[in-house]
Order: structure tokens, then C-alpha cells, then sequence
């Protein structure tokens, strides 16, 4: 009798972009270091904000290392290389972008628009590291293609006329969205993170927001703060982060969750240790000028005062190029990278709180008026 054997189905992650979704189908065996690698990024919500950064027209779409400033994002420790595995740089694959350095892929990645086989791993020679290709889609990919490319930010060239953008990436399981009817899935499925939130476990939450963002549901205000929630419980803070920086780039003041939000980023990273400072030595953090009193105060405590708080913005502003420079740089560690990014945070809340302070007394100072 005839032993049948079946192989494990292949993993698929779903990308959502500004343009629409595709798909992304892994060689779990063929390149199992990077196949694993870039689902260490999309489980920790590391796609979400990042662009297609480059475009080799009629060659190869890139991106997985930029948010929409053109800010690098820190990363992980880089892969071996597994070019030699017998997969080819064909149209529709999907392969690990790197250096010159053959075994520093890390999360970016590019999409073949042709055959490529100069790209190929040989015998004598390493290239790039095929894990995976889009299996749906891939008009969509074809019209990040086409785009119109120059020099943007810290890139010279070939960065895509308008940026594209990836609202989020995720495992799909289709079994499991099956079972939702297919007119309510995204109801369903927030109703779902709701309970499981309720009932205080992040686990099935993060399980049903991953259903959410593998069906690129439209981002919610709360689903996010939900996620980021479940995410720092299971003591996830790359995910808990990325979560909230998707909260705030869709969700204003007023929001009823934003102050909640607010809270949950501040106290998101522990106190930095002195040896973590030392990267912000040279940044030069504003004094906070005292804010006149509307009620009390004269037109010229008022005048004084506006000039005073412009000029605490103009120095914040380049307090906040200087921990950009930080923030960008590659040789962090995720806690430093995580304290970079929280003083930022602190300091764009700080310009806020005073600017509507300010704002707040010169209501009250032209209520006096006749």
C-alpha cells in the first residue's frame, strides 16, 4: 500500500496598500531563515506606515525599510544568505533586498516586475534570496510600477511619485475567514476583538486583529488601541508602538480614546538608563517659557508671551530634527531606538500641551475686552 504525504500549506500574508491589496504566498521550505524572518516583521506590525521606496521601472519594486517621512526604521539582526536554494528572481517573486554584503538582508524587500535571473545565486556566487510570490494582486503591484520616480528625502533616486504606502500586512487563515459571512467579516471580526478584550485576553485579541487587518479592514481608532493594549500584555513593544503610531496618524484630539492613548504611549517605554541618554547629549532640549495670564496679564504680557512660546517652537522644532537623527540612526538597539522615539513623542506632546495653553489665555485675555 502507498503511503500519501502531504505537505503543510504554504503561509500567506496579505498586504494592504494605499492602492489596494495583494497577497504574498512563502517558500516556507526553499528559504525557511527568510521566510521566518519576514514574519517576525509583520507580526510585530513593523509594515504598517512603511512605503515602497524605490522603483526600478520594469524591474523591481521595493520597499519595507521607510515610513512616509522617509525615516529609517530600526531593525532586526540580519539573515544568511539562502540564494542558492534553486528559486529564481522570476516576475512575481518576492526577494530579501541587502547590501553588498550578502548576508545582511534584514526587512526590506522587492517585488520582481520581470524576470531577473542576473539577480540569481549561483555556484560561485551569492545573490538575492527568493522567499516568496504574489499569488493575487499583482496589477496592483504593477501600478506601483508604474509610477513615476526622482529624488525624495535622504534618497537620490527612484522613489515613487506619489510614495505608496502599507496600511498593514498579515497571515491570512483562510479557514478561519470562511467561516464569517463575507458581508459582516469586518463587523464580525470587531466584534469578535471586543469581546476578547473584554474578557482581558490579548492573545485571541491580537488573533482576531490579525483577521481584521488580513482582510485590510479600513484602520479603526479603536481596534488600534485595542492591539496595543493586547500587544504590550504580552509583553510585545515594537507591536504595542507600531499599533499606536497607526492610532495617531488617523485619530484626532477629540477621539474619546485619545487621551487613554496618549497615556498608554507615555508609560509605553520604562525610564531610559543614563547609559541611553548619552545619545541625546547633544540635543538640545528648550526651556519651557511661562505662559502669561489672560485674565491678569496686559497686551504687552500677551505680546511677550506669543514671542516667547515662538520661539520655544522654533527651538523644539530643531530639538526634534536632532532626535530624528537619533532616531534614524542603524546601529541602535531596540531599547535605545524605543527611547529615541518616546523623548520624540514626549516633546511633540510638550509643544502641543503649550501651544494650547497659550491659546487657552488668549481666549480669556480678548474676553475682557469692551
Amino acid at each position: 500500500m502507498l503511503a500519501v504525504t502531504t505537505s503543510a500549506p504554504a503561509t500567506e500574508v496579505s498586504v494592504c496598500t494605499d492602492l489596494g491589496a495583494f497577497s504574498i504566498e512563502l517558500f516556507d521550505e526553499q528559504a525557511p531563515a527568510h521566510a521566518a524572518n519576514f514574519l517576525r516583521y509583520v507580526e510585530h506590525g513593523f509594515y504598517s506606515g512603511t512605503v515602497f521606496h524605490r522603483v526600478v521601472g520594469g524591474g523591481i519594486v521595493q520597499g519595507g525599510g521607510y515610513d512616509r517621512e522617509l525615516h529609517r526604521r530600526a531593525t532586526f539582526e540580519p539573515v544568511q544568505n539562502e540564494s542558492r536554494n534553486g528559486m529564481s528572481n522570476e516576475r512575481g517573486t518576492v526577494a530579501a533586498a541587502r547590501s553588498d554584503d550578502p548576508h545582511s538582508a534584514t526587512s526590506q524587500f522587492f517585488i520582481n516586475l520581470a524576470d531577473n535571473p542576473a539577480l540569481d545565486g549561483t555556484h560561485d556566487d551569492f545573490g538575492y534570496t527568493v522567499f516568496g510570490r504574489v499569488v493575487s494582486g499583482m496589477e496592483i503591484v504593477d501600478r506601483i510600477g508604474a509610477l513615476p520616480t526622482g529624488s525624495a528625502g535622504p534618497l537620490a533616486a527612484e522613489v515613487p511619485e506619489p510614495l505608496v504606502a502599507l496600511s498593514s500586512m498579515a497571515v491570512i487563515d483562510r479557514a478561519a475567514l470562511a467561516a464569517l459571512p463575507e458581508a459582516s467579516r469586518a463587523e464580525e471580526i470587531q466584534r469578535e476583538i471586543s469581546d476578547a478584550a473584554a474578557l482581558n485576553d490579548p492573545g485571541r485579541t491580537l488573533e482576531w486583529v490579525r483577521h481584521y487587518r488580513a482582510i485590510c479592514a479600513p484602520p479603526d481608532s479603536y481596534v488600534l488601541l485595542i492591539e496595543a493594549n493586547a500587544a504590550l500584555a504580552k509583553h510585545d513593544v515594537r507591536r504595542a508602538q507600531a499599533a499606536l503610531d497607526d492610532y495617531f496618524a488617523i485619530t484626532d484630539a477629540a477621539h474619546p480614546t485619545y487621551r487613554s492613548a496618549e497615556t498608554l504611549s507615555r508609560n509605553l517605554v520604562p525610564a531610559m538608563p543614563p547609559v541611553v541618554e548619552t545619545l541625546f547629549a547633544h540635543c538640545d532640549l528648550p526651556e519651557k517659557p511661562a505662559i502669561p495670564n489672560g485674565n491678569l496679564g496686559s497686551l504687552e504680557d500677551m505680546v511677550e508671551g506669543q514671542a516667547a512660546v515662538r520661539d520655544y517652537m522654533g527651538a523644539s522644532e530643531m530639538y526634534l530634527d536632532c532626535l530624528s537623527e537619533v532616531i534614524d540612526r542603524r546601529d541602535l538597539s531596540d531599547a535605545e531606538h524605543a527611547s529615541a522615539v518616546r523623548r520624540h513623542n514626549e516633546a511633540v506632546a510638550l509643544m502641543e500641551e503649550l501651544a494650547e495653553s497659550f491659546n487657552r489665555q488668549v481666549r480669556i485675555f480678548k474676553a475682557r475686552e469692551p
